[in-house]
């Protein structure tokens, strides 16, 4: 007999929420941001395009693209951005680079929960609609504040989970690999992503380290080649991160900002507690996905992904994946957020999933009261991903203990009738 018979099955019978009623929670939400932000529309909407613009006009001019004209902005990019960026403006000169990057940027932030619903966390229940609205609607509307801002890491998200859709099928990583080395040199700490093919793949630890230092290696060479603008890069990420408290709101960002310090610097303190979060999170994961595959029980939830334990997997994986950037930010919690939606539902096994939704939403509202320092509003959005990431953890660890022990019964069975 199998031992699939035998396996307490996850169960996950919700059903799609009426259209209606999701475009009526949309009118709200839409209301909702409105009477919060509109005050910030203009500032908020594409406040990264001008610094992007300016700093690929300056460099093609010959001048320092790491100025302080946009204070108290700063350009945080390598000079292998401003390379590419300098390639595309010569083919789209002008304004028209201006509105093909604002369109594939919108676009990219939209498909984001397109592509997760359906490639990475099939269910029944998640519509594309239905997607868009956990997206946007997620704690603090930070899905909508990801759209708004329009920020090229939107557009690396959509770019790296797009390419990694062969390797969670067939196990071919290449194109994945290819998109975060990409990614990297735009912004190092996409390569947190590379967690996801450990968690996800197969026999995936060379290549990741590999990939991982080309990136290294590409970004000595960038040292090397363009000294002087490796040098106002390395200038602006110091005065933009360190001296103007541009932390994130990840666990480093936190202790950063609210663990006393003296001098201008933050001590070693903040780095360490970062650092051990991430260490934790990680080598969790990773003894887990052994024992998983010690028991075959990954393998088995990977083949029979309407049992809905794969996306739960998967969905742990990514918000591990983002919860380890050090520098988190809204349009990188914004993927974790909607990750974590798929644990809230599996872990409450619950049908209402628009109360769920809207209750996920409502403490980010308070956070907004209580919370004095405005850079630090996305805290709360940090402390719900950890405990989002507890319920789920324990979650698996008991699927996986609850499918040893009826194995283990099945194998006594077989024996005593022997």
């Amino acid at each position: 007999m199998s031992v699939r018979k035998f396996q307490n099955r996850f169960s996950d019978t919700a059903e799609a929420p009426r259209t209606s009623w999701v475009l009526l929670l949309f009118s709200l939400a839409g209301f909702g941001f409105w009477h919060f932000y509109h005050g910030h529309f203009v500032g908020m909407w594409a406040e990264d395009v001008p610094i992007y613009g300016s700093a690929v006009g300056d460099f093609l001019a010959g001048r320092n693209p790491y100025n302080l004209s946009h204070l108290p902005l700063f350009f945080f990019y390598p000079p292998f951005f401003l390379e590419v960026g300098g390639l595309l403006a010569r083919i789209f000169p002008g304004a028209l680079g201006g509105r093909l990057y604002l369109a594939l940027a919108v676009v990219a932030t939209c498909a984001l929960p397109l592509v997760l619903a359906r490639f990475y966390f099939p269910r029944r229940w998640l519509t594309p609609l239905f997607a868009l609205l956990v997206f946007f609607v997620s704690p603090r509307f930070s899905g909508l504040m990801a759209l708004f801002t329009v920020n090229v890491a939107s557009t690396m998200y959509c770019l790296a989970f797009v390419a990694a859709v062969p390797g969670l099928k067939r196990n071919r990583w290449e194109w994945f690999y290819l998109a975060v080395i990409f990614a990297a040199l735009i912004k190092i700490t996409f390569l947190s992503l590379l967690l996801l093919p450990l968690l996800a793949g197969k026999r995936q630890w060379f290549r990741s380290v590999c990939c991982g230092a080309v990136v290294i290696a590409a970004n000595l060479a960038e040292r090397g080649l363009w000294p002087k603008l490796y040098a106002g890069y390395q200038w602006c990420l110091q005065q933009g991160i360190l001296l103007n408290h541009s932390y994130g709101f990840g666990v480093f960002g936190i202790a950063a900002t609210y663990l006393p310090h003296q001098g201008a610097g933050i001590g070693i303190l903040p780095y360490a507690l970062g650092g051990l979060v991430s260490v934790a999170l990680t080598g969790l994961m990773l003894a887990l996905r052994r024992k998983l595959d010690q028991s075959g029980r990954l393998e088995e939830w990977q083949a029979n992904p309407e049992d809905g334990r794969w996306g739960v997997w998967l969905a742990i994986s990514l918000m591990t994946a983002i919860m380890v950037n050090p520098r988190q930010l809204t349009y990188d919690v914004d993927i974790a957020l909607f990750a974590g939606f798929i644990v809230w539902a599996a872990v409450l096994r619950t049908r209402r999933l628009l109360l769920l939704t809207v209750v996920l939403f409502l403490p980010s509202l308070v956070s907004r009261r209580l919370i004095a320092n405005p850079a630090m509003y996305g805290m709360g959005e940090t402390l719900l991903l950890l405990l989002t990431f507890a319920l789920g953890y324990l979650l698996l660890r008991n699927w996986a203990v609850q499918e040893t022990g009826k194995e283990t019964e099945m194998l006594e069975a077989t024996a005593a009738a022997v």
